[in-house]
């Protein structure tokens, strides 16, 4: 009988199309999946079922906590688990970390917590932030107690961890990011345009506004340059939306919205920007540097992890719209530059972020637990 694993996200329907080779080798290791996440049940059924992954909705919000439904979440999870015979969750992200840990514990199963990224807890900045990270942290620090590894894509995270005393600093692994496969991610020739590509949310906390205002002000040094843009609109402002669709409607920008062929788009671009905030490791970026194309992205958390600046991109400040056009008018200004930037991303990515030893990493530390 093949063993089950728990999977729980706060994007679960989309854990496949980003992440298939962990899924395969899981289940070439002999695990079946389940995966549990707040989307709902036939959408998560839809994109996932003929993968033959158990999809169950749990009932809760993305960026919001309400007691009872997380008292509910809990019981759904640990009924799941005793049920389908689950013999370890398995977590992304920080926002059900505290729920499956605390889950975990009551059904009598470890769990792994990977902080692929720590979202708005700490990027929430002023009083605000003070306020709600003093409010969190003392119940992610008693449920992370009971974590049975937490995994890390970026030192600063761990750091970060240490220093505020999360979870068992014995229990710490540190991997790659969740790696890129360098044969679905192929180089393909740089375009002679001068082209800017951008993959991800487009969402205030991954730089939107500062991309859109940059390339704005680029036009007019390079009124030819270009913008593609692939995501979900989420959360962005009125005033950014109205940007983005001016841009839009005067042939600089092209706003394609969600798309499954990552690959194609990228071939289409010349640059790749992507100015975050805070990341764990940027698939986006990691697909991008695949591909061979120079990275622009920010010198913080999670970001530079990807880009050694003047190496294979240029790193820039976050929040900080003046630094990262600047980037972007460098890379116009020098096809030399751009081409051996591209040739280096290739390199560090089939070098230093191989999603196959990603995997190896993790489901060794799997076998270790079940």
């Amino acid at each position: 009988m093949n063993k089950r694993i728990g999977l729980i996200s706060a994007c679960a329907h989309r854990l496949y199309l980003y992440r298939p080779e962990l899924f395969d080798s899981l289940k070439e290791a002999g695990y079946d999946v389940t995966v549990f996440g707040p989307e709902p049940q036939a959408m998560g059924e839809e994109w996932l079922s003929p993968h033959g992954i158990v999809y169950v909705q749990l009932p809760l919000a993305r960026r919001s906590v309400n007691p009872l439904a997380e008292h509910k979440a809990k019981r759904l999870l640990i009924e799941t688990v005793k049920r389908q015979r689950i013999g370890l969750l398995y977590t992304y992200g920080i926002r059900f970390a505290p729920l499956a840990n605390n889950a975990a514990r009551s059904a009598g199963v470890p769990c792994m917590n990977v902080i692929n990224g720590l979202g708005s807890l700490f990027i929430t900045q002023g009083a605000r932030g003070a306020v709600l990270r003093a409010l969190v942290l003392p119940y992610i620090r008693l449920s992370l107690g009971y974590s049975s590894r937490l995994v890390f894509q970026n030192q600063d995270d761990r750091a970060l961890f240490t220093s505020l005393r999360l979870g068992n600093a014995a229990r710490y692994m540190s991997v790659r990011g969740s790696g890129v496969n360098v044969e679905r991610f192929p180089v393909f020739p740089l375009p002679k345009e001068r082209i800017f590509g951008y993959v991800s949310r487009l969402n205030p906390e991954k730089g939107i506004d500062e991309l859109l205002r940059a390339f704005e002000n680029v036009l007019k040094t390079w009124p030819d340059a270009r913008l593609r843009l692939a995501g979900e609109l989420d959360g962005i402002a009125p005033e950014t939306k109205a940007l983005l669709d001016r841009l839009c409607a005067e042939g600089a920008a092209d706003y394609l919205g969600e798309i499954s062929d990552v690959p194609s788009f990228l071939k289409t671009v010349r640059y790749f920007v992507f100015p975050s905030y805070r990341e764990g490791t940027p698939r986006a970026t990691l697909e991008a540097m695949s591909c061979g194309r120079p990275v622009i992205t920010t010198d913080a958390t999670g970001c530079r992890e990807t880009v050694t600046d003047g190496d294979n991109g240029l790193l820039v400040k976050a929040r900080d719209e003046r630094s990262l056009r600047e980037a972007m008018l460098r890379l116009c200004e020098d096809d030399a530059m751009t081409e051996r930037m591209g040739r280096r991303s290739r390199e560090m990515a089939e070098e230093s972020f191989d999603v196959f030893a990603v995997n190896r990493a993790l489901i060794g530390e799997i076998q270790t637990l079940y």
